[in-house]
């Protein structure tokens, strides 16, 4: 029962949080299918310009909340509007000259208002179906992975983000769909481009609010009753079972890893145990907000009964939301014969062939995490400053990355500043521009309240 509180609060605010992703990123959409038939051509691309910077800034908002918020369908709709811009630019300079004809055999009427509608929802099917179709993770969900740890990769909050995004993809590609066949279909065989009917408003204007506003009574319902699932009168649930703090030692020695073959995946839909390559020396433990390198190391001697390993910590993955947080440590070994008369059991693997079982998919996900982070941050501090800057001369040199040097290296795996140079750095393509557009976010981000939505 302990935290059962906070976790129902957390949960909350992640499961409603779904639901207005979907009002704002959507709404937006539905805003420009609004607004287009009502103003003239040359004002839809500025239009959509204000749309994408206003999404940006609530993107920016929303990550600085205490919950973790899933920003994928964000990104989709930010792409979807960028390519609606070049579309109507694109369109809007063919179609300058005389004699221009649309596709109905009516000739253009540049005075006349741009139907939104048209271009968003084949754009916005095309995407939809391009990121469901889409086996890698994008940069947005890697970015996030890495600044929040094991607590969005793995953790529940992680899966149910993954999942209902899936969901509203599909459900969003279902709709564009729907409106790209409608639509199409009567601007092919009825629409004349003069002026605008009552059929015209029907089409281009209410369907598609008509639409969007059923969509928010379908999910909103959907997320009220996985609220209810979740949060609401069930005593055997995640919600009420025990915190619990796990502590995980990457055991090193020299230039080999200690790893072993253990249940470290459980699928979320029905259970399964999965064994794959995961660290020997890992400890659950009764929540613990914080867990210093003292106790660690003592935890560390109890469990395997090694006495002289070095403890450094790597960084925390902190849980606000179901208080199931991970604290990840090195422990290195002067020898690696200790292992053998040790509590632990394992084999030790080179970097090349612990790569290797990552690429066979044979190592567990926490794992992959930990030395995801290890190398970004790792690599970006041997190789840039704080500000990005090179500090070779040679332009897109990277740094050896070996196990036995880690024991040598002073850096904070815990400083997601880190994280950021690894993406924005003097290699990376329009780096003092996206440099100035990342700190104006920064402080823009600063300087925004900390606003709980739906608590």
């Amino acid at each position: 029962m302990f935290h059962s509180h906070q976790r129902r609060e957390g949960l909350s605010v992640a499961i409603f949080g779904l639901w207005r992703n979907w009002t704002i990123a959507i709404g937006f959409l539905a805003v420009l299918s609004f607004v287009s038939p009502l103003i003239r051509q040359v004002w839809l691309a500025p239009v959509c310009i204000v749309l994408f910077l206003a999404l940006q800034a609530i993107r920016t908002v929303m990550n600085n909340q205490r919950v973790p918020v899933c920003s994928r369908l964000y990104k989709e709709v930010s792409i979807i509007i960028l390519i609606i811009t070049c579309v109507v630019l694109v369109r809007y300079f063919i179609t300058g000259g005389d004699g221009a004809f649309e596709l109905t055999g009516q000739p253009v009427n540049r005075r006349g208002p741009l139907l939104g509608i048209l271009i968003s929802a084949p754009v916005t099917a095309l995407v939809t179906a391009f990121f469901l179709l889409q086996k890698r993770e994008p940069l947005v969900c890697q970015l996030c992975h890495l600044r929040y740890g094991n607590v969005v990769k793995n953790g529940f909050i992680g899966r149910l983000y993954h999942r209902e995004w899936r969901y509203q993809t599909r459900f969003l590609m279902i709709l564009s769909i729907a409106m790209s066949v409608i639509d199409w279909a009567y601007y092919m065989f009825h629409y004349i481009n003069v002026n605008l009917n009552r059929a015209d408003y029907f089409f281009f204007i209410w369907l598609p609010l008509t639409l969007y506003m059923i969509s928010l009574i379908y999910l909103g319902w959907r997320y009220y009753s996985l609220w209810v699932f979740y949060c609401h009168n069930d005593e055997g649930h995640l919600v009420e079972n025990p915190s619990s703090s796990t502590v995980r030692f990457l055991v090193i020695g020299g230039d080999k890893i200690l790893l072993d073959i253990r249940p470290t995946d459980k699928l979320f839909n029905n259970g399964a145990v999965i064994k794959r390559f995961d660290t020997p020396a890992s400890v659950t433990l009764p929540y613990q907000e914080r867990y210093d390198t003292p106790r660690a190391a003592e935890l560390f001697r109890q469990t395997t009964g090694i006495s002289g390993a070095e403890i450094r910590p790597i960084y925390d993955s902190p849980d606000n939301v179901t208080y199931r947080n991970i604290f990840h440590y090195f422990a290195f070994l002067n020898d690696r014969e200790e292992v053998a008369e040790s509590k632990i059991q394992g084999e030790w693997f080179t970097l090349g062939e612990l790569r290797q079982l990552m690429n066979q998919h044979l190592t567990g996900s926490i794992l992959n995490s930990e030395f995801a982070r290890i190398y970004r941050i790792a690599m970006a501090w041997k190789t840039y400053d704080r500000d990005g800057k090179r500090l070779y001369k040679f332009k897109h040199y990277r740094p050896t990355f070996r196990l036995k040097d880690i024991r040598n290296w002073e850096v904070d795996y815990n400083d997601g500043h880190w994280l950021s140079v690894g993406r924005l750095n003097e290699d990376s393509y329009m780096f003092r521009l996206r440099r100035l557009l990342k700190r104006l976010e920064d402080k823009f981000r600063q300087n925004t309240p900390m606003l709980n939505f739906f608590t």
